[in-house]
């Protein structure tokens, strides 16, 4: 019998890890607001989970505002730090054990997020669990952000598999796309948005990490690269295309 197919997993971390995704788009909106666009609800899950320099670009074809990517970039930053002092972050429920199970089983991981790795620290830190995840690729590790696949090429590269060999777990829109676009097994968890939000866009939507277990995401990944192995799909992604 062939040796079952080896897997990693792969984390975003507002919204899957730590909740935290409520304050960066408290902080988001308001940076925004303060250059005088009011935005609209289904701005969050347009923007969400898209570098700085992104949201910017996306937002002045969209609006015709002429907004400042320096002043909105610092903004965000000092109202989520202080936001998130006032309020006691937490992690997600089942963010320790299923780590636990995944290191039990050797199965490689990682956390990749577009956000700063100061960012990423504090938000490990101020919840107890920047131990459980050594390996970390940030915004400061690749060019292009969400939905581009590179952070997540760039994070199987790191686990030393191809990206169809990860599952990648996501709370937002454009995460999922990214997910998908590296061929990737593409999770969603409703943290931040509503499961008919997040299915079209993924494989497999769950509501809690508490869902998920190392031999299931080992089973659901192997019947994906399997399924993708014969449909002959032509050539996964390469970071450097």
């Amino acid at each position: 019998m062939a040796d079952p197919v080896k897997i990693g997993v792969i984390f975003d971390n507002d919204g899957v890890l730590v909740d935290s995704e409520h304050i960066s788009l408290i902080a988001y909106r308001e940076a925004i607001r303060e250059q005088g666009v009011n935005l609209r609800e289904e701005d969050d899950w347009q923007y969400c989970g898209l570098t700085d320099a992104d949201i910017i670009r996306a937002m002045r074809k969209t609006y015709g505002a002429e907004l400042d990517l320096e002043r909105f970039s610092a903004r965000k930053k000092q109202l989520y730090f202080d936001l998130a002092q006032r309020e006691a972050l937490r992690p997600f429920p089942g963010v320790r054990e299923l780590i636990e199970d995944l290191q039990k089983h050797a199965i490689p991981y990682a956390l990749a997020s577009s956000g700063s790795r100061e960012k990423i620290l504090f938000n490990l830190r101020s919840v107890g669990i920047e131990e459980l995840f050594p390996m970390i690729v940030s915004g400061e590790d690749f060019h292009r952000g969400k939905p581009d696949p590179e952070i997540f090429l760039c994070a199987a590269e790191r686990l030393g598999l191809p990206s169809h060999r990860c599952a990648i777990i996501e709370d937002s829109i454009n995460g999922l796309k990214a997910a998908r676009a590296a061929r990737g097994l593409a999770i969603g968890v409703a943290n931040t948005f509503p499961s008919d939000k997040l299915e079209p866009f993924a494989d497999v939507v769950v509501q809690s990490l508490e869902e998920l277990s190392a031999s299931l995401l080992e089973r659901w990944v192997t019947e994906h690269a399997q399924k993708l192995a014969d449909t002959q799909e032509p050539g996964l992604p390469s970071r450097n295309r």
